[in-house]
């Protein structure tokens, strides 16, 4: 039996980007449909319950939710910006940077002003590298039209698109401690020396700086409202719809196959999932076997293992900002530690008890993880509705992972010792399976400025009626990941229409 509706767009995975343009082009008058594998909708906005408190799969914190700032104008329009229930991050420190033993923790402050001088009394010297450094940053959003809500050339980007990260902090300060504290909270884009470009760091970074908050009680919220507003146009979601195929016919898509047979009809599709994953879907001679090869070869980026933990009530202060923590005293190792190293960092996410204010309910801990260390069970998915046990092996191994975990949390928090009334753990595995991204790559295809076309993800394919969006596109992240869905978006109804009807 197939489904015989045809729609306008029919889009495949119910992340945040597939369904920001699903809300865009329903309300411009456009039949649309969202057909998501899983039960739960938003992909990494997804959130689960543990000893009945809440705790975000992924998004554990956002910048750029501040009024004046591109994101909050995109979700404005979307129409779910003043539903969103946010907690703001400590205006003098949204992160602080830790490293090895040393006692001292380096803020990261809101504001541009504020940045600068909560950083000064540790950098008493450096006030002036701070200032170029927060310049730097302005300058290179400034080149990305978008992120400033404006239509602009390819010139613009591709002017800052090939400064390394290592090596535009190097040019900014001589001062090696300030340049690891200013890219201590790398594990925001996985960054990588020598690799990584300044653009990924400095449109991450800016938006954090503009405003930093966590949305109560989880990301979640984000995707559920987006997804009332786009019922309110019309739209439709269809969960537990795992599409296995996309059937090219005369050089365009003709519909999306589900696992259960059922067929959608579409004058055009998006993707919103990894270029490899798409390709899996494809059976065309279009998609070329050198570009095929080229796609499934591009290296991605790291994974992790989390570690989320509920508190005994009024035992742990509150912190208002995250901590990242190094094992070595430069930020950029951790992502290539050896056997025997781990854990080489730690990103700790703070969740306060609503009912012991100054006091934290839950913790969220991750780690960087290479995949080759669950690749021994990687043969098993797991995810809801697809439930398989990996056996005792993989319990044993998560139990030593967050034991050790643990060890290094107890050094700094000495007060979680004792205090911990339940746990789970995930690996790159959950990643994998929850998010549908190969080797439960954290944020999609690795940006490497050594091979920058070859890294590049755009928004048409070769199939004129199939547009991409999500996080391999551009960039990662609440932010980036809206930003692209302005692009594909902008690719059926035209950009300078829909940003000037974004602005308002």
């Amino acid at each position: 039996m197939t489904n015989n509706h045809t729609y306008d767009v029919v889009i495949a995975g119910g992340g945040l980007g597939g369904m920001l343009c699903a809300m865009m082009l329903a309300k411009e008058g456009m039949k649309v449909c969202v057909l998501e594998r899983d039960k739960q909708i938003g992909g990494c906005l997804q959130t689960f319950s543990l000893h009945k408190k809440v705790f975000d799969s992924c998004v554990h914190y956002i910048g750029g939710l501040g009024e004046g700032h591109t994101l909050h104008t995109i979700l404005q329009y979307a129409g779910v910006m003043d539903k969103l229930s946010l907690k703001a991050y400590d205006s003098n420190a949204f992160d602080k940077i830790a490293f090895g033993d040393e006692e001292t923790m380096y803020p990261h402050a809101q504001g541009l002003d504020n940045f600068v001088e909560q950083l000064l009394p540790y950098f008493p010297q450096e006030k002036e590298a701070l200032q170029q450094y927060i310049k730097t940053v302005t300058t290179v959003g400034d080149h990305f039209p978008l992120y400033r809500l404006r239509h602009g050339s390819a010139d613009e980007k591709a002017a800052v698109s090939n400064w390394g990260v290592t090596q535009t902090l190097q040019q900014i300060t001589s001062n090696t401690k300030l340049q690891n504290v200013l890219a201590g909270n790398n594990l925001l884009y996985a960054g990588m020396a020598e690799r990584t470009p300044f653009y990924l760091h400095a449109l991450v970074t800016e938006s954090y700086i503009h405003s930093s908050h966590k949305i109560s009680p989880g990301s979640s919220e984000l995707s559920k409202y987006l997804w009332k507003q786009l019922q309110t146009y019309g739209g439709e979601v269809m969960r537990n719809a795992e599409v296995t195929k996309l059937a090219e016919e005369n050089g365009q898509i003709a519909y999306a196959e589900t696992a259960d047979g059922q067929r959608y009809y579409g004058k055009q599709f998006i993707a919103n999932v990894a270029p490899e994953v798409l390709l899996d879907w494809v059976d065309s001679p279009i998609f070329r076997t050198a570009y095929r090869k080229r796609i499934k070869g591009l290296e991605q980026t790291i994974s992790t293992f989390m570690l989320n933990v509920v508190l005994q009530p009024r035992t742990v202060p509150m912190r208002h900002y995250n901590i990242y923590w190094h094992a070595s005293h430069n930020a950029w190792n951790a992502v290539q530690y050896q056997h025997g190293q781990w854990p080489a960092n730690y990103a700790a996410f703070f969740t306060e008890d609503a009912n012991n204010k100054g006091y934290a309910e839950s913790l969220s801990v991750l780690s960087y993880m290479h995949y080759d260390e669950v690749k021994p069970f990687e043969h098993i998915i797991n995810r809801t509705g697809h439930e398989q046990d990996r056996g005792d092996a993989y319990a044993a191994f998560k139990e030593i992972r967050a034991e050790l975990l643990l060890d290094k949390l107890y050094q700094r928090l000495p007060e979680l010792r004792g205090n911990i009334v339940a746990q789970s753990s995930a690996t790159p595995l959950t990643y994998r399976d929850y998010t549908a991204t190969p080797k439960g790559s954290l944020y999609g295809i690795l940006k490497d400025i050594n091979k920058p076309a070859e890294t590049s993800i755009a928004t048409r394919t070769k199939i004129p009626n199939l547009l991409l969006t999500g996080q391999n596109v551009n960039l990662h992240g609440v932010l980036g990941v809206s930003i692209t869905a302005l692009a594909t978006c902008a690719e059926l109804v035209g950009m300078e229409y829909l940003l000037k009807k974004v602005r308002g």
